[in-house]
């Protein structure tokens, strides 16, 4: 609509602003910028422009080029509660970092198993996110190292993938290194009642001392009651490089119970790659996260895995702080 018009009126501002709209709801950001540009060398006291420009330059992830956008806006039109609301919005943190561990108790008198691990990931851009992660195992009286690298990107609103390589130094029951990579895609947008309906794949090659496995996990996700009530379906495959296969699913429901405290909880019945080995293992799961501030986020959880030879009980507890 905004190119049929600008196409017979190009120096239109009102068509110029309309096209920059279109072009930031399709996250063509170049297109909208330049059209904001142009609006404003025809009328740089164009308040419109310039907080769609502000709302260009926040989308690109640049926070401080958008509120001097605003503030040159709220100049021209002084108590615009449009332009104060967004001037309102704390800075994007960029910084995440998340702390969790888990105690196992195992059956039989086989003791305990331990699994602690920090991740610090950093928003490059709106789109494109990295972190790295290390992750410190014991299993009956041997201690793993792990430390992987990651890497999201988002294509569009709708389309985002994922890669990671991981490498254990010295690994007694870990992988040696794996490598990993996962794509979502959000297929109906949210509605009143039904929230975002999305198809997602998760892909994995684990090397280890004896044995290779490749895992693959395709999976849907949906959400009900304005988006308080997530539900997922996963089914996981699993082969090792003698030919073993063993597939299996795990069934999850996330629920809002404030806009402050979520629960989760699920089923599973799926294959556990367990130093090399293709384990079948059966676990009932779990928890709560907690929002404490805007920054903090505290979680806890519960489960009780099912093993051919034992019984795990595992109690988990763990935090995101963002800056």
């Amino acid at each position: 609509l905004g190119g049929d018009v600008l196409a017979s009126a190009p120096d239109n501002v009102e068509a110029l602003n309309l096209d920059a709209r279109i072009a930031l709801l399709e996250a063509d950001y170049q297109r909208a910028g330049q059209s904001l540009q142009r609006a404003l060398a025809l009328d740089p006291r164009n308040a419109e422009a310039l907080v769609g420009l502000g709302d260009v330059r926040r989308a690109e992830g640049d926070d401080e080029a958008a509120r001097q956008a605003y503030s040159l806006a709220l100049a021209i039109e002084p108590g615009s509660a449009d332009v104060e609301q967004r001037l309102a919005v704390p800075p994007p943190r960029k910084w995440r970092l998340d702390l969790g561990s888990e105690v196992s108790d195992l059956t039989d008198g086989l003791g305990n198993w331990t699994d602690s691990s920090a991740g610090l990931s950093y928003r490059l851009s709106p789109q494109t996110t990295i972190s790295g992660r290390t992750r410190l195992a014991t299993r009956f009286g041997n201690t793993d190292v792990q430390i992987e690298g990651r890497v999201d990107q988002a294509f569009s609103p709708a389309f985002s993938a994922y890669a990671l390589a991981a490498a254990t130094p010295d690994a007694d029951f870990l992988a040696r290194y794996s490598l990993g990579a996962g794509a979502s895609w959000q297929v109906v947008a949210p509605a009143k009642v039904f929230g975002p309906l999305s198809l997602n794949v998760d892909a994995r090659y684990d090397n280890f001392a004896d044995a290779d496995v490749t895992s693959i996990q395709p999976w849907l996700q949906g959400y009900l009651l304005d988006g308080r009530l997530g539900l997922s379906a996963r089914w996981v495959h699993a082969e090792d490089d003698i030919g073993t296969r063993a597939d299996g699913y795990v069934l999850r429901a996330d629920l809002a119970v404030t806009p402050h405290v979520n629960l989760f909880g699920g089923y599973a019945d799926a294959p556990e790659i367990s130093d090399g080995t293709l384990v079948p293992t059966r676990t009932v799961f779990g928890g709560l996260s907690v929002d404490v501030s805007d920054p903090l986020t505290l979680r806890a959880s519960i489960a009780h895995e099912q093993r051919p030879t034992f019984d795990r009980s595992i109690f988990g507890l763990g935090l995101t702080a963002r800056f």
